[in-house]
């Protein structure tokens, strides 16, 4: 996955999501393990804004296993993460902080933009 400008699909307020990539060498197209990295998703009204104003903000660490071998991560977006979000687009970025493959190495994974809308049934119980 290189640092990629993309449109999300709309999330529904009140609604989970998981945001999937999966990590690649650009040169020789294998797998990266990403065992013991941490991700970042992070949703803000515009780039400017510091992480403690973002919407929305979720991290994970992938852990030892198969899928964070073969490269792959999925952040899971709860859906009171989302249940607060006022309707409108909204910048986010996706970020690979290398903690266990590449200590002190950061990379922006993917940025753009994307758009909640409100939900038809927001029932949650």
């Amino acid at each position: 996955m290189a640092n990629e400008d993309v449109t999300l699909k709309p999330i529904k307020i009140g609604n989970s999501r998981n945001i999937k990539a999966t990590l690649r060498d650009k040169v020789t197209k294998a797998a990266i393990d990403i065992s013991g990295d941490k991700f970042y998703f992070t949703v803000k009204d515009s780039a400017d804004q510091e992480d403690s104003d973002a919407v929305v903000q979720v991290s994970t660490v992938a852990p030892a296993d198969a899928t964070s071998q073969a490269g792959i991560v999925i952040i899971p977006v709860s859906a009171a993460d989302t249940a607060s979000v006022i309707p409108g687009t909204y910048d986010y970025d996706l970020v690979w902080l290398k903690l266990a493959s590449a200590p002190g190495e950061r990379d922006t994974l993917q940025h753009g933009t994307v758009y909640f809308e409100q939900a038809v049934t927001r029932a949650q119980t």
